[in-house]
């Protein structure tokens, strides 16, 4: 299975094989993250891969491994985060290795060899503990017309993409030249800092399924014109 595939495929996985992953399956992933597509070249970033006495969360579910992911905090840092680990969980479940992105969580006992970067997120991963895959009709996902202002089937990777709590925020609208911009949507009621944050993880985890659906045209631009809409933050323009 490609990454493209993953796409349709892919689920957040809870629950894991105790059994850690072998040390080559390991520097395989370090490759590929090393190597992955950015969308701001000018931002520094670090991770590291960690065992279970290395971080904590809310969640009770347990995991033999775990990213710790860094950013220096730069102007669209949690997009590029988003977008460039959105690479690695594709690529993990296209192996058949189970991934799932952990808001709620933190290091432990784990001195952070960057301190000019901060503590971003971290995912989990693993040998998954029964189905890895599901079906496209188990999917909870809005319909294009409301992440869209135009029916546009090209839209569909980043409709399949996962979000925290599932909230979808993201926004797509079509100009004369054939670009498209993105946008969050602002909630009515303000949201605690940490879901903001995460909803701007979103952005470049959408980003990163157009990018692995359309690898040979995909480019982004954070300034370019662009109308302001109402409710709505404006997180850049691409085309594919």
């Amino acid at each position: 299975m490609d990454l493209k595939e993953a796409i349709y495929k892919r689920q957040s996985i809870r629950n894991y094989d105790k059994s850690p992953l072998d040390a080559e399956t390991l520097n395989e992933l370090r490759r590929f993250i090393d190597n992955a597509k950015v969308l701001n070249p000018n931002i520094e970033w670090s991770y590291d891969i960690v065992g279970p006495e290395k971080f904590r969360m809310l969640q009770r579910f347990k995991s033999p491994h775990c990213l710790l992911i860094f950013s220096e905090s730069k102007e669209n840092y949690l997009q590029n985060i988003g977008f460039i680990f959105q690479q690695a969980d594709l690529y993990l479940q296209s192996r058949g290795i189970g991934s799932c992105w952990i808001g709620a969580g933190s290091p432990k006992n784990y001195e952070n060899p960057n301190p000019e970067q901060d503590f971003v997120i971290m995912m989990i991963f693993g040998k998954p503990h029964g189905e890895i895959y599901r079906e496209l009709s188990q999917f909870e996902r809005k319909i294009i017309c409301e992440i869209s202002d135009e029916r546009d089937s090209r839209l569909m990777p980043a409709r399949y993409a996962p979000s925290a709590a599932n909230t979808q925020t993201w926004y797509f609208t079509h100009d004369d030249g054939g670009s498209y911009n993105l946008y969050r949507n602002r909630k009515r009621l303000r949201l605690n800092k940490k879901m903001e944050a995460w909803n701007q993880i979103d952005m470049g985890i959408a980003l990163a399924h157009m990018y692995v659906a359309n690898p040979d045209t995909f480019e982004f631009r954070l300034d370019k014109p662009h109308e302001e809409l109402k409710n709505k933050v404006f997180e850049g323009s691409f085309t594919i």
